[in-house]
């Protein structure tokens, strides 16, 4: 039996596996980093860490022969009416604008999210959103949401800060779950690093905080969240429906 073959008989083993493989990979890197490294080298153990979140995923993409099922098709990159409606919480977080200067270096910024989104996405949204098409829609949008999210829980490995990083790991895991239902319904990858991308700089960038303070600026990200499940439910109760309509017709 190839690999191929084992992941689509065990689709979410195979896909637990997958995150948990690129989990193990990241805090390896970053606890040896700290380990055996003198500090000054820490932002470039950090970088190689990054890193990992692309070259692992490219590894998989080849291992499991997914390169025509991760959404790499240019010719699906006109975005349907539901990739705008999953554009909301982006326009939540701009609503009273950006602040250019909440990080230095904006182009650094911008293709550092870019690199994050294309690794993360080609991960979760890619191979393993191939390997869980074998499910019913509504799993496979739940557990790539909470595979997403579980990614998150680095932060408490590594920071020893875990209810701020279970808090982290459950938002992250509603937007991992609307990222899943835009990539159903728009069958692109690219497409999916956009919006990624562009949220996380939304998030970075938005200017709630400083003019409305920072109980305001909590509320809007508990906004946000509430909508990108809203967004995965809806997708989940169409696809619930289709079968129902099907069976009905016959």
């Amino acid at each position: 039996m190839t690999i191929r073959q084992a992941a689509d008989r065990h689709p979410l083993p195979a896909a637990i596996l997958c995150a948990a493989l690129q989990f193990g990979i990241t805090i390896l890197i970053l606890k040896a980093g700290k380990e055996f490294a003198p500090p000054a080298a820490w932002g470039r153990i950090k970088l190689v860490a990054f890193a990992s979140t692309v070259v692992l995923p490219l590894l998989l993409t080849q291992a499991l022969g997914l390169w025509r099922a991760v959404g790499f098709d240019p010719g699906r990159l006109r975005p349907p009416p539901f990739f705008f409606a999953c554009l909301v919480p982006v326009l939540m977080f701009a609503a009273l604008g950006v602040r250019l200067d909440a990080r230095p270096g904006v182009g650094g910024e911008v293709l550092m999210q870019f690199v994050n989104a294309f690794g993360e996405e080609l991960l979760f949204r890619g191979v393993i959103f191939a390997l869980l098409l074998r499910l019913p829609v509504w799993q496979a949008i739940v557990a790539n949401g909470l595979l997403f999210g579980s990614m998150h829980l680095i932060h408490g490995t590594m920071d020893g800060d875990w209810p701020q990083a279970v808090v982290w790991a459950l938002m992250s895991a509603c937007a991992g779950m609307m990222f899943t239902a835009a990539r159903y319904r728009t069958g692109s990858l690219w497409l999916l690093v956009l919006l990624h991308m562009v949220l996380n700089l939304a998030s970075i960038y938005s200017n709630v905080e400083a003019v409305a303070g920072a109980d305001v600026n909590l509320l809007v990200q508990r906004a946000t969240k509430v909508v990108e499940l809203a967004l995965a439910a809806w997708v989940m109760l169409g696809a619930a429906r289709r079968p129902l309509a099907a069976s009905s017709a016959r």
